[in-house]
């Protein structure tokens, strides 16, 4: 039986339950106690739902902030190959953006990091 039915259920049958506590004598009287009773039981009812509630909440939160994180590495760069290196040092030799002077001494540091 889902929750809300057996709420449902324990407020429609708390009047009946009642009925027999509050009517001794066969006149209603003020003050016999129903009314303390009905809220015990309603009070009980409610705050089990609560109750429930906030376990389901608190499991949640709980599952949501234990599961691991993994981090993503960072992506390394890629390394040229000396072959590349060399041939992008003699792409900018041929466009004159370096001068020749430079280019033979990028070119040593090059062939001297091997």
């Amino acid at each position: 039986m889902k929750s809300t039915t057996k709420f449902l259920f324990a407020l429609a049958i708390a009047p009946l339950a009642l009925a027999g506590t509050t009517n001794y004598g066969g006149t209603a009287r003020a003050g016999g106690g129903g009314a303390f009773i009905g809220g015990m039981i309603a009070g009980h009812v409610v705050g089990g739902f609560v109750r429930r509630d906030r376990a389901r909440t608190d499991a949640a939160v709980h599952q949501a902030y234990s599961q691991p994180t993994y981090a993503q590495p960072a992506a390394q760069p890629a390394q040229k190959t000396v072959e590349q290196r060399l041939d992008s040092l003699d792409d900018l030799a041929k466009r004159g953006v370096i001068t020749e002077d430079e280019y033979k001494a990028r070119r040593q540091a090059i062939l001297d990091s091997l």
